[in-house]
């Protein structure tokens, strides 16, 4: 992990707080330096072609995809030739297509260990020369940084993403004695078996793809238990995945599966129909990012929804208030670009990131990197739960975005195993140690 990607986390906690604090006091404050229009039109039409992964059914998509559209409408001489991607399929399709240096025009990357290694395969074309545009104008520049590698810019952030949360209903934690959730991961196990007595799953758990073990779980657990500073001392060769704390924190996605916390066919079904099991009062709670939070406002009715993060665990070095977040919906652009094509890249780029689309985000309930108010209309669950809980939080590493690409698949292929017998904790953990040895040659 490098430097500026894990000081750009750090400093995001506070900034949501004073965002926070501010739209609380009312303060209204000036108008935002907005990136400038481009005023040049195309001699004739461009076409660029541009991959995205905004399938899903969520105010977020919706209102990215709505933006590309108003962008087509403003500017009828760029084509934008858009291919939808589901997110799994998506992840293969860009690595498989980099390494034979085919990959579109433009297409949305992730930051750290997904944006990596297209950086070294230099398929992607730095944008220093735009970036001036947002810096510490609409965007401070600490949060530009997770998609900067060796001082150099490849996107510009679009939303803030917290990978875990816990999405609960009130009502049903109470019928069973819970009015609030629970502090410790012991009256955590308590409460799990006390909804199992009642004959209701606990938490619906869609992992079909493999990785919402991984991010959505695996990297909270794993940082109640290590600490934030563990992955880094990992990759540089001063802890091991062998240590007894992370060996601990996998230990704790079997206990949740030995104590029947999640639905049987946990492993034959999606993040989209875990949250439908929610949705169908099937599950009292369901575990995934922040990026569903406009799903769960829009689905939920009229039920009580609660938020909370993973409770303390005994004997853990990491700090309760942590919660592994990064910065997500960057678009990078091909390194192989005519200078025709070039330029209507970058005159896409200043209109898509503009402080219109920021303000449509919060409204919807997404968080984002920008400096710009949450509405004064902003629904009570976002107000009252999503807000401060984040707003007080630390945020630590995610996995899949620190991990090199073959210690993700081994991860998260692992988890899966451990949930059917297929593999240990020890088991996992010593494959990773050998697999980074082997990377480390």
């Amino acid at each position: 992990m490098n430097r500026s990607w894990r000081k750009s986390l750090t400093s995001l906690s506070f900034f949501l707080l004073g965002v926070f604090l501010l739209a609380l006091a009312g303060c209204g404050g000036g108008k935002q330096t907005l990136p400038s229009e481009s005023t040049q039109t195309q001699s004739k039409q461009v076409e660029l072609t541009f991959w995205n992964n905004w399938t899903q059914p969520i105010p977020e998509h919706q209102i990215l995809l709505k933006r590309v559209e108003s962008f087509q409408n403003e500017y009828p001489d760029i084509k934008i030739k858009m291919d939808t991607i589901p997110h799994d399929q998506y992840k293969i399709k860009i690595k498989t297509q980099a390494a034979g240096k085919q990959l579109p025009d433009m297409f949305q990357v992730w930051p750290g260990a997904e944006l990596e290694p297209l950086v070294k395969g230099g398929v992607v074309a730095p944008i220093d020369d735009l970036v001036n545009e947002w810096k510490d104008k609409l965007i401070p520049a600490d949060q530009l940084a997770d998609y900067a590698i060796d001082g150099k810019q490849y996107a510009i952030p679009g939303v803030v993403v917290y990978t875990h949360l816990i999405y609960y209903d009130k009502d049903i934690l109470s019928s069973v004695g819970y009015e609030e959730f629970p502090k410790t991961y012991e009256e955590l196990k308590d409460l799990i078996r006390k909804l199992r007595e009642r004959g209701i799953t606990p938490i619906a758990l869609g992992n079909k793809a493999k990785w919402v073990l991984q991010s959505c779980y695996a990297s909270m657990i794993g940082d109640r238990m290590t600490g934030s500073d563990f992955l880094p001392k990992v990759l540089s060769g001063e802890k091991t995945f062998t240590d007894p704390d992370f060996i601990r924190s996998l230990e704790i996605i079997k206990e949740l599966t030995d104590l029947k916390a999640f639905n049987e066919d946990m492993n034959s079904i999606d993040n989209i129909q875990q949250r439908d099991y929610f949705y169908q009062g099937k599950a009292a709670m369901f575990i995934e990012g922040t990026w569903v939070f406009g799903d769960v406002m829009e689905k939920a009715g009229d039920r009580k929804i609660g938020l909370a993060v993973f409770p303390t665990i005994e004997g853990g070095k990491g700090d309760p208030r942590s919660i592994p977040g990064v910065t997500g919906d960057g678009i990078a652009i091909n390194s192989n670009l005519t200078p025709e094509k070039k330029e209507a890249a970058y005159t896409f780029l200043k209109y898509f990131y503009h402080e219109d689309l920021y303000k449509e985000l919060l409204a919807g309930g997404v968080l984002v990197p920008a400096q710009v108010n949450p509405p004064e209309d902003a629904a009570d669950l976002f107000k009252n739960e999503l807000m401060p809980l984040v707003s007080n939080s630390k945020i630590s590493p995610v996995y899949d975005a620190v991990l090199p690409a073959q210690l993700t698949d081994i991860i998260n292929n692992g988890l899966q195993a451990i949930t059917v017998g297929g593999t240990t904790p020890q088991g996992l953990a010593e494959e990773m140690q050998n697999a980074l040895g082997k990377l480390n040659k």
